[in-house]
């Protein structure tokens, strides 16, 4: 009878150990540090919409006096460029600066309008050419999930 007992415990310990274990190891994995989340969109988290269309949108919003808005004309031409064979695929959109737009900043539209992430602008040429990297990286990602435009 003794015999028949201790098998049973060590079944349920290891039956315990199987599925606890793992739960244990996650949990000791992220307080330690010692996992590194997914990639991180470069840019800002944001939400709005704008018109729906057929393509993926760099939206400007421009005042006239915003100065970075004009330097950054150079900048969304290159990003089309650098797309290559997706730059079918997406559309440079310049509004006016309001309705949850705000200037100095380019943002990425989807197809159906959702404002995703904003770039902020600074009109200094070094500064917006790694925003430009950032922007660029992000979209091709997006593109690349995307089924839509």
């Amino acid at each position: 009878m003794k015999h028949k007992t201790r098998k049973t415990h060590k079944t349920i310990l290891a039956l315990l150990g199987v599925f606890l274990l793992p739960v244990a190891l996650a949990w000791l994995t992220l307080s330690q540090g010692w996992f590194t989340p997914g990639v991180n969109g470069h840019g800002e988290w944001v939400q709005g919409h704008i018109a729906e269309d057929s393509q993926w949108r760099l939206v400007l919003p421009v005042t006239p006096e915003c100065e970075s808005c004009a330097m950054a004309e150079p900048l969304l031409n290159n990003i089309d460029l650098a797309l290559g064979r997706d730059s079918n695929r997406v559309s440079v959109l310049r509004l006016p600066a309001g309705n949850g737009l705000e200037a100095g900043f380019v943002y990425i539209a989807d197809p159906p309008g959702l404002l995703i992430m904003r770039y902020p602008l600074s009109g200094d040429e070094v500064s917006d050419r790694l925003t430009g990297k950032a922007l660029l990286g992000d979209l091709r990602r997006l593109l690349k999930f995307s089924r839509a435009g």
